[in-house]
């Protein structure tokens, strides 16, 4: 019988540097925490998922409205905006969005770029991450019967997409929870650059990866 450890182990072996159009601006303005509006999702490297309609979460320290974005990557530089701009009501805390029916579903093979932004005196904060959609496992539900270990399964198989969205199904009232304080901790250390890519701003990794540090610290 297989067995599963305690907590997710999210360290991943396959780190394709972003494209360069991911960023994260914005190191202070509304946070009234210190904490900008933070992605919880890989930006330094490309992330994964096997979802058509992914979930995608942040960390709003206000509540005010997010305008989000998802891009299709037509080759490694250019991307092209699908559907509209979504007005996206938040809460203090983590905010979770499953990709509206108002998208196309995503597909096998392709990269995209999604991207939330609010306005703040008189300047604009946007956090951009990219993903791409790699084709689903034959997996038996049945054999897992815990949260820990579906979100043990999929962090050890890079899928962060549905490792945080399980991890954040055992918590609630916006906050991390155990499983997803432990996620967003070894986010953060995967975000350290491997030195590979020297388009990297390294202090603004730096200033994400306090960030993160800190929102994991709160739950």
């Amino acid at each position: 019988m297989t067995t599963f450890p305690a907590s997710a182990e999210f360290k991943p072996r396959d780190r394709k540097p972003a494209s360069g159009n991911t960023s994260a601006g914005g190191s202070r303005g509304c946070s009234s925490s210190g904490i900008p509006l933070t992605q919880l999702a890989p930006q330094t490297f490309v992330g994964k998922t096997a979802s058509a309609r992914p979930t995608f979460a942040w960390y709003m320290s206000s509540s005010q409205n997010v305008r989000f974005r998802l891009f299709e990557f037509n080759s490694a530089k250019s991307v092209k905006q699908l559907g509209k701009v979504q007005e996206i009501p938040t809460i203090v805390g983590i905010n979770q969005l499953k990709l509206p029916l108002k998208y196309p579903e995503l597909t096998v093979g392709k990269t995209y770029l999604w991207q939330i932004a609010i306005d703040c005196n008189n300047d604009t904060i946007l956090n951009q991450a990219e993903f791409t959609v790699i084709q689903p496992q034959s997996l038996p539900k049945s054999q897992f019967t815990t949260i820990s270990e579906r979100v043990n399964y999929y962090a050890e198989n890079e899928l962060w997409y549905e490792a945080m969205e399980e991890a954040l199904k055992a918590t609630d009232n916006a906050k991390l929870g155990e499983i997803g304080t432990t996620l967003v901790q070894q986010l953060a250390q995967s975000e350290i650059s491997t030195g590979s890519d020297s388009n990297i701003d390294l202090k603004n990794i730096q200033q994400r990866i306090e960030h993160l540090q800190k929102i994991a610290s709160e739950n």
